[in-house]
């Protein structure tokens, strides 16, 4: 029974009916991708409990191992036997580390959403004012030329009528509609009121399943990795065993040492940024750190990305302001980018700028702000598994792994020994 007589036969052919599978597949995706994209976000909006129980989960995993280990080593001393201490710690584990996030939750929300929002519902209101600046401004500015300024005058007009309109008929009526007096148009705010109201019930249900599909997660983690390893020993040999289980642990260090580096590092630069905008008086400080703070979230392309949209508010208010905001937000990024960030993130990733400015065009035109925040550690695991496979190839063939015996490279001749000669062209760049 061990030698199969076809065993080699029918792994080629499960080989050939999955390349033709997956094929068929990514035809399939090619030619119908709006019907794909509809189905995947369908599909996402069914499990958005568990993909945020999962994240929750694995955010809140080193606070749950950390009250693991030191728990189970309380209850041993205490006389409890070792399954009789882990499971009293792994209750208490999960229970705290579960409470630590409502709390954190909770006072963010408390303290951040309502400022934000009279952040939000002041600039509306002085939009006008604003305005009004900046028609006094461009008068002045081409008073010696009339014609120039009438046809400025008339692009500005049509679209801050169209800003305000938005403004005040879309952005407020979600913020505001709750907690103002019901005049005219009943109809019309019952329905945006109906509208947010059911927008808030399905998060605030998405986040109430997520925190127990996190609870559930955290208090099996173990027999569940556990699990999976005996799969993975069981299905294939031990060698590619221990091959994946290595490579699943260095996914592990790369996406969740980036991401939970980049969170915490995105809190402590929001901090800073509201405690300086704070002291200098710049206005809609809490607003412009939320910004600023998340958008940091995204490598490369986040600190310009808040920089701008707040920078031409603080604009519209002072341009002196304006200038003072600029030289401190550049300040901020090169302590974070020169300082901060190597201190909490390092060398995470492994991939060079190029290849992060790559990832972030790919995986953010794909997926949006989600696919540009996990893009970098996303690809640098691609990356790290191409990389395996060209060394285990090279190998094979007796050949080099280092890559400076191919620089200039021309051609790899083989000796009657076995070894490998390197014959190397002329280098460009030496006279």
């Amino acid at each position: 029974m061990k030698n199969h007589k076809y065993r080699d036969y029918l792994i080629i052919a499960m080989i050939v009916l999955m390349v033709v599978g997956i094929s068929l597949l990514m035809f399939f995706a090619m030619f119908h991708f709006s019907k794909v994209r509809a189905m995947a976000d369908e599909l996402v909006g069914i499990l958005m409990p568990f993909i945020l129980g999962f994240v929750i989960a694995y955010l809140l995993a080193p606070l749950y191992n950390l009250l693991m280990r030191n728990l189970d080593a309380w209850f041993q001393k205490r006389g409890l036997s070792p399954a009789r201490a882990r499971k009293h710690a792994n209750r208490i584990s999960v229970a705290v580390s579960i409470a630590a996030a409502l709390c954190l939750l909770s006072g963010l929300v408390a303290l951040v959403v309502p400022s934000f929002i009279n952040s939000i519902i002041g600039l509306v209101n002085s939009m006008q004012t604003y305005i009004d600046q900046i028609n006094q401004w461009l008068e002045d500015f081409f008073a010696d030329n009339p014609a120039l300024a009438a046809t400025l005058q008339g692009y500005l007009d049509t679209g801050s009528d169209q800003l305000v309109d938005w403004l005040t008929d879309t952005l407020l009526p979600g913020l505001q509609n709750v907690s103002s007096d019901v005049g005219s148009g009943v109809g019309s705010v019952f329905g945006a009121l109906i509208s947010g109201v059911a927008l808030i019930f399905r998060v605030a249900k998405n986040m109430i399943l997520g925190f127990i599909v996190a609870a559930y997660l955290l208090v099996g983690k173990g027999s569940m990795i556990g699990h999976c390893k005996q799969f993975v020993y069981g299905l294939f040999p031990l060698k590619t065993a221990n091959r994946i289980v290595y490579q699943c642990r260095y996914v592990h260090q790369v996406f969740g040492g980036f991401i939970r580096g980049k969170l915490l590092d995105s809190l402590i630069i929001g901090i800073i940024c509201f405690i300086g905008t704070s002291l200098l008086s710049i206005p809609y400080a809490l607003l412009i750190s939320v910004i600023i703070g998340v958008t940091n979230i995204i490598p490369f392309f986040g600190p310009f990305i808040g920089a701008i949209p707040c920078g031409c508010l603080v604009l519209l208010n002072s341009p002196v302001k304006c200038v003072t905001f600029v030289i401190f937000i550049l300040a901020l990024q090169q302590f974070d980018g020169n300082i901060l960030g190597p201190k909490i993130l390092g060398d995470t990733t492994g991939l060079s700028s190029f290849w992060v400015l790559f990832s972030i065009l790919l995986f953010g035109g794909l997926f949006g702000f989600v696919g540009m925040i996990a893009g970098v550690p996303v690809f640098a695991v691609i990356c790290s598994l191409g990389d395996y496979l060209r060394e285990r190839q090279l190998k094979k063939r007796h050949l080099s792994t280092n890559d400076e015996d191919y620089l200039n490279l021309k051609q790899v001749d083989q000796q009657t020994d076995g070894s490998r000669v390197y014959t190397k062209m002329k280098d460009p760049t030496r006279k």
